[in-house]
């Protein structure tokens, strides 16, 4: 645990359900690397938040490394129930001392790009951290959505951020100031992928099926369906990539 003072509540976003979406990430991976046993491999959650979706896949895989600008208070919990979690205050930027170069089979970096500082520099990070054939599951929102998904207003994220801040204070919106996420488009954060030397591959399909199977329902989409739906990507609400360090 960080010697700092710990946050007393949950994130704004809430803590409910992160043990389903912590399994359908890991389906998803599974559906994405099927020559793989990716849960005997070691893990790093980047932006891990509260620390659910972490504590979850410890369940399931080998070692596990949440890191997050934050410490919370669920992670004295989560630590001592996991043997195989470590739970790190940080950022990106110091993924590099917490697990070393070629160290990591699979980095989750699930609703985060749009938060850091420098995107790109998170990449380069995630692609030093991982070992040749390694992969990433990397999801976020997509700027071309009309509705922004942190304040749930449409079009606020199209305008200037003070602007639009001003905007929706003036609407009468108490949540102005959550509005701090700076999102891109399709064709940017794929070139950001490749610049940084990870081959991305689209995996919305895979993750809807995930998000069905951790329900309980079955979901098998034919491959034409299924090459629709990611073809589709550049207009859904969010992205979710299959990057992997060559």
């Amino acid at each position: 645990m960080p010697d700092t003072v710990t946050t007393t509540m949950d994130p704004r976003w809430g803590h409910a359900d992160r043990d389903r979406k912590a399994e359908a990430i890991l389906r998803t991976v599974e559906l994405m690397a099927p020559e793989r046993d990716v849960r005997r491999g070691t893990w790093l959650d980047v932006g891990c938040g509260s620390g659910g979706i972490a504590a979850t896949l410890a369940q399931h895989v080998e070692r596990i490394t949440g890191v997050d600008p934050e410490s919370w208070e669920r992670w004295e919990q989560f630590l001592a129930e996991h043997s195989n979690l470590k739970l790190h205050q940080g950022s990106y930027r110091d993924v590099d001392t917490l697990c070393g170069p070629n160290s990591i089979d699979v980095v989750v970096c699930n609703q985060v790009y749009e938060h850091v500082d420098d995107p790109v520099a998170l990449l380069a990070a995630i692609h030093r951290a991982l070992k040749p054939g390694g992969m990433c599951y990397f999801a976020g929102p997509n700027l071309l959505w009309p509705i922004e998904p942190h304040v749930f207003w449409p079009f606020v994220h199209w305008l200037p951020r003070r602007f639009a801040q001003r905007t929706m204070r003036l609407a009468g919106s108490r949540h102005s100031e959550e509005l701090d996420a700076y999102s891109t488009n399709f064709w940017r954060v794929r070139g950001w992928f490749l610049d940084a030397g990870l081959v991305p591959s689209n995996a919305i399909a895979a993750r809807i099926e995930a998000g069905f199977a951790v329900r309980g329902k079955q979901l098998r989409m034919p491959r034409w369906l299924a090459a629709i739906v990611d073809a589709l990507a550049p207009l859904s609400p969010g992205f979710v990539f299959g990057l992997r360090k060559p």
